[in-house]
């Protein structure tokens, strides 16, 4: 769970690889841990993916910074809705920060890179129940969870211009439901 909220909250690309170690030895047990398991996790993944009908996405990196990588907004939809009934899930993307008490018993706090869950950043809206941002080079995108007249709206935004963009085009979108 702590690794997930790693990945999740602050985008944390170091919990994305050890993730994707540690599945990758579960797949593919005779891998050396590292780079080898993780090859193994993202041909295990490439062929979910393929299986599930998400053909519009191609992963080479277990935290998607590749420049190489795509996906299509209706992917990310897809594979988001199917991440939305996992309440562990929901309750990981919706929080501003989250603590993490390690092994060791000492505690990591995290704060989530959406500023639409930040209740002093001017695109703070409680109405937003978090997901995920990211960002590759001067491509930044946003996946927001909207509840408003007792729905869920899920908006997928990908390729602003700029870190505030994002959330203008974001903003935008959410006062047309409203």
């Amino acid at each position: 769970r702590d690794l997930f909220a790693a990945m999740l909250v602050p985008s944390g690309n170091d919990a994305a690889y050890a993730v994707a170690d540690y599945c990758g030895g579960l797949v593919s047990p005779e891998s050396a841990p590292g780079q080898e398991r993780v090859n193994a996790f993202l041909n295990a993944l490439a062929g979910h993916l393929t299986e599930k009908g998400y053909t519009g996405t191609v992963l080479y990196d277990p935290s998607g910074y590749d420049l190489q990588a795509r996906t299509t907004v209706e992917d990310l939809y897809q594979v988001t809705a199917h991440l939305l009934e996992y309440p562990w899930f929901r309750e990981i993307v919706r929080q501003s920060s989250y603590t993490a008490t390690l092994s060791d018993g000492f505690t990591q706090t995290w704060e989530n890179t959406n500023a639409f869950l930040d209740p002093d950043s001017p695109y703070y809206d409680p109405n937003v129940q978090g997901i995920k941002t990211g960002s590759l080079e001067d491509s930044y995108n946003l996946v927001v969870l909207y509840q408003q007249h007792g729905k869920d709206f899920l908006v997928c935004a990908l390729g602003s211009d700029s870190d505030e963009g994002r959330y203008e085009d974001v903003e935008a979108l959410l006062r047309t439901i409203d």
